[in-house]
């Protein structure tokens, strides 16, 4: 029994080996010749990543389990058998269309969506925001334009200088921020991300909110100072 699982995870280890050493292979080969390689680093580098990992999983599980000779326990044996599985399991699944056009693409929405807020709201209503903010001096026009209503609210931080200037003490801020989130439930808004994380929002003289002061406002001041003035804003918006 004991050489029959031995000699199956030996085929696991040949056939792991030969599905990666086919294509890189072939990319040596390219390379020797001066003809170009055909690297997409969007898949190749999550693929090496997953390679690193369930070859560790195998190499390790495997010296564990026959080391002991099985003589351990039933459980111990079950567990390195398991880890043995689940190592070629991450080698393997990397060849798969569910890898390349499922997984990476999710993974990578996922990270690029963390440096905005991904909100779905529609021109007009982002227009009706910001008018609203207007019509009420709750943002300082002069810093904070329409077209860096939008930036802000739209785009990577990374991708643009444009911050709002609000006119608003920590409570009422900190409502606009709740209303924002449960007008449009669709986004990546967080407390942390929002006042701390993009740098965007600032009070009027150019300074970030404290987040702390944020956090607790509610506990402090349950109504803010402009709570009918923001609820008449987002109410155009719905």
């Amino acid at each position: 029994m004991e050489l029959l699982i031995q000699y199956s995870f030996v085929v696991c280890f040949v056939i792991v080996y030969v599905r990666i050493a086919i294509p890189y292979c072939r990319s040596l080969v390219r390379f020797m010749f001066n003809v170009p390689l055909k690297w997409n680093k969007y898949v190749d580098k999550p693929r090496l990543a997953f390679y690193a990992l369930g070859l560790s999983f195998m190499h390790v599980s495997y010296a564990d389990l026959f080391k002991e000779s099985f003589s351990s326990s039933v459980f111990l044996t079950a567990s390195y058998t398991f880890i043995f599985l689940i190592g070629t399991f991450f080698c393997l699944i990397t060849w798969t269309k569910k890898f390349t056009q499922v997984f990476i693409p999710a993974i990578t929405k996922k990270i690029a969506s963390s440096q905005n807020f991904q909100i779905s709201i529609t021109e007009k209503q982002l227009d009706n925001l910001y008018n609203g903010l207007v019509k009420y001096e709750l943002i300082r026009q002069s810093k904070s334009t329409r077209a860096d209503f939008f930036n802000v609210l739209l785009k990577d931080w990374d991708k643009h200088d444009s911050c709002l200037h609000f006119n608003l003490d920590a409570p009422s801020c900190r409502e606009f921020y709740e209303l924002l989130s449960s007008s449009f439930p669709k986004n990546n808004l967080s407390l942390t991300s929002f006042f701390g994380k993009s740098k965007r929002i600032k009070r009027l003289d150019g300074k970030a909110y404290n987040y702390n002061t944020i956090k607790n406002a509610p506990t402090r001041t349950p109504i803010s100072k402009k709570h009918i003035e923001l609820h008449s804003i987002f109410s155009t918006v719905e």
